[in-house]
């Protein structure tokens, strides 16, 4: 396993952080001896980097992975987030809300603090104060060491992080958002933002939900478990553009005789990245692993990138 300094700390974290997304009950999803299994496996396998979300699952993500922590806890960085929409009344972004979120948090996790707790979006309409006043609160009461960002668009980003550190004397750690061969649109605001700020970032769905993965042709029926419980995955891909990225990857997969879902990842890890992976099957985990050694060279990484065409930004929903 190889590892970096997450953003300006000196927190080693792995390169690929496992994410807890895949554990639940809905019908792609694992839980159970299995996703316990996937876990134990990953940190085996020397990922110490595992994230999750109080909305996964309406909190069974959090759950299994609690059950898995207590043997391992203090070798790994977790995180957490909070902000989503998990009823009418547990929404947002209110002190009273926060602070019962985390609680509930810690009590699924089995832990007294994560090391990271991400707000999960954020609205143009909150108030930035109010909200890094009760997040900086949560730092120094100790319930978590840093603080994430998650489907935080440019403008917000640098706002959140102006008000964090002029005046709470903090900064956000790490930023998680959508990005993958096929949805670059970080590229225009954040990333750049995050370079020059020493802010980690972390994608998720750095294969597309699985579309890059090789199952999908452009004139195939591509309806899978996935896209039948996920349908989000079929508007956000599958258009002609998106099928002529995948067509390269396809062929740059052949040439180096790995699968397409490991050059879609290394083309995530190529950008020094931290790719948030889901992992359903414990083969699924060794082929992720398994891209940590492929290098593209730079033509590759200009064959894949040549055939993009910009999409529309999409704004992570986190239950809204």
């Amino acid at each position: 396993m190889e590892y970096t300094n997450l953003g300006y700390t000196d927190l080693r974290v792995s390169r690929l952080c496992l994410g807890g997304m895949s554990f639940g009950s809905s019908e792609w999803m694992v839980n159970g001896e299995t996703a316990r299994n996937i876990i134990k496996k990953a940190i085996d396998n020397g990922i110490n980097f595992i994230d999750t979300a109080n909305i996964y699952s309406n909190g069974e993500s959090e759950k299994i992975i609690g059950d898995v922590l207590k043997d391992y806890r203090e070798n790994l960085v977790i995180s957490t987030k909070g902000g989503g929409k998990l009823s009418e009344f547990y929404q947002g972004f209110s002190r009273k809300v926060l602070s019962k979120e985390i609680e509930m948090s810690l009590k699924n996790l089995k832990t007294d603090y994560v090391d990271i707790y991400f707000m999960h979006t954020i609205f143009y309409s909150t108030d930035l104060n109010d909200l890094i006043k009760t997040l900086s609160d949560f730092i120094v009461s100790g319930k978590t060491h840093y603080i994430g960002l998650s489907n935080f668009p440019g403008s917000l980003l640098a706002e959140f992080y102006t008000i964090s550190d002029l005046i709470y004397n903090f900064r956000p750690i790490i930023v998680q958002n959508h990005y993958n061969a096929v949805y670059r649109e970080d590229e225009r605001d954040v990333i750049p933002f995050c370079n020059s700020h020493g802010i980690a970032y972390s994608p998720f769905s750095p294969m597309a939900a699985g579309f890059l993965s090789g199952k999908y042709s452009r004139n195939g029926n591509n309806e899978t478990t996935r896209t039948r419980s996920y349908p989000v995955m079929k508007s956000r891909y599958f258009k002609d553009f998106d099928f002529d990225v995948l067509d390269e990857i396809n062929e740059i997969a052949r040439e180096k005789d790995v699968k397409a879902s490991q050059i879609a990842l290394a083309y995530v890890l190529s950008k020094n990245f931290i790719p948030v992976i889901g992992v359903t099957k414990l083969e699924y985990l060794d082929d992720d692993i398994e891209a940590l050694d492929i290098k593209l060279s730079s033509d590759d990484i200009k064959r894949i990138e040549e055939k993009y065409k910009p999409h529309n930004v999409i704004n992570g929903t986190a239950g809204y």
